[in-house]
């Protein structure tokens, strides 16, 4: 009989014991990552207000969510790298976290200018269904960039290529003869596919360059034609969608594997959160900017059908070159225009 009841003892000594470590080790997962400070770099400035924000919300999200144990800083305007320094900066594991827009990452990722084809996406809603359906999986960019020590986070929408002139322009015939700034290789194409001729500039260039008549037009996203205050030097504004950029939001990996897998799934949740409501503002201030332009004197169109669908089939053959010299081009194609 005491042989049993020393048994018993022995066994609820034994549970106790293990039941002990575990919550040993479930503290020490958390206690891993107690006051873990995290950067955030990104170049743009306050004047993104629907990409600041989201991201700002995103970081008191990680640290309520963590009870105050990951806390993120972040540096906006290019306090601490410039637009083509964030990635590698990133890998590097000199910040933890960035946000650049999906051009930067062309040079390793070439498939992820898929974004820029013209007019593959409706609009914004369109592109971030896309993203959320698992485009960047299925065209690799989450391996590319897991290659290159880098966790894919989410992507958002960042708007949509609208066109800014001087006379209007809203067929593609209108294109021919003038000079178009440009900011970079796909839009240069869909420029050159309807006879213009296209400058590759910053958009720090495009004020003066439209004042001094340097370049006749140019396409890009709502919210630098504001910033930049491009209503000064043009006249005209051509609703069309024509392409869309997006952020990609990334992680260096050993930041990353620092944390124990419940914060992972936090900060994965944010990010997520991040994006959608980086959507809901971006549609908000597109319907208002509009708005303003036409209360600062410019004559904003918006093409109709017909028009879309000719500016479609004289920019047709980017897209078919686009899918010849990318290794399952056709496919992602496919893809990206039936999950939006």
């Amino acid at each position: 009989m005491k042989k049993k009841n020393n048994t018993k003892i022995i066994v609820r000594f034994g549970c106790v014991v293990i039941f002990a470590i575990s919550l040993i080790f479930i503290a020490v997962g958390s206690a891993g990552a107690q006051n873990v400070k995290l950067t955030l770099s990104t170049y743009f400035n306050p004047g993104y207000t629907f990409i600041l924000k989201p991201t700002e919300n995103f970081a008191k999200k990680v640290e309520e969510r963590t009870k105050g144990q990951v806390k993120i800083q972040i540096f906006h305007s290019a306090q601490l790298y410039k637009d083509k320094e964030e990635i590698p900066a990133c890998e590097r594991g000199d910040i933890d976290l960035t946000m650049p827009l999906d051009t930067y990452s062309e040079g390793f990722i070439p498939q992820i200018g898929i974004a820029s084809l013209p007019f593959l996406f409706k609009d914004n809603e369109a592109m971030q269904r896309s993203l959320d359906g698992g485009l960047w999986e299925k065209i690799g960019a989450r391996q590319a960039l897991f290659q290159r020590n880098l966790v894919l986070l989410g992507g958002a929408t960042a708007g949509g290529y609208q066109i800014y002139s001087k006379e209007a322009v809203t067929t593609p015939d209108q294109f021919k003869g003038k000079i178009w700034a440009a900011s970079g290789g796909t839009p240069s194409k869909v420029i050159q596919a309807m006879g213009g001729a296209p400058t590759t500039m910053g958009s720090g260039e495009l004020y003066l360059a439209l004042q001094r008549k340097t370049v006749d037009a140019t396409t890009r996203p709502l919210v630098t034609g504001a910033g930049r205050k491009l209503h000064e030097v043009v006249s005209h504004l051509t609703v069309t969608n024509m392409y869309f950029c997006n952020n990609i939001f990334m992680m260096n990996k050993k930041s990353w594997d620092k944390l124990p897998k419940d914060f992972q799934d936090i900060v994965q949740k944010s990010a997520k959160e991040r994006d959608q409501e980086q959507l809901k503002m971006i549609l908000e201030y597109e319907k208002n900017v509009i708005g303003e332009y036409k209360t600062k004197g410019l004559t904003v169109h918006f093409p109709d059908e017909a028009q879309i669908n000719a500016f479609k089939k004289a920019v047709a053959p980017v897209i078919k070159e686009w899918e010849s010299t990318i290794p399952n081009g056709k496919e992602f194609v496919e893809y990206a225009k039936t999950h939006q």
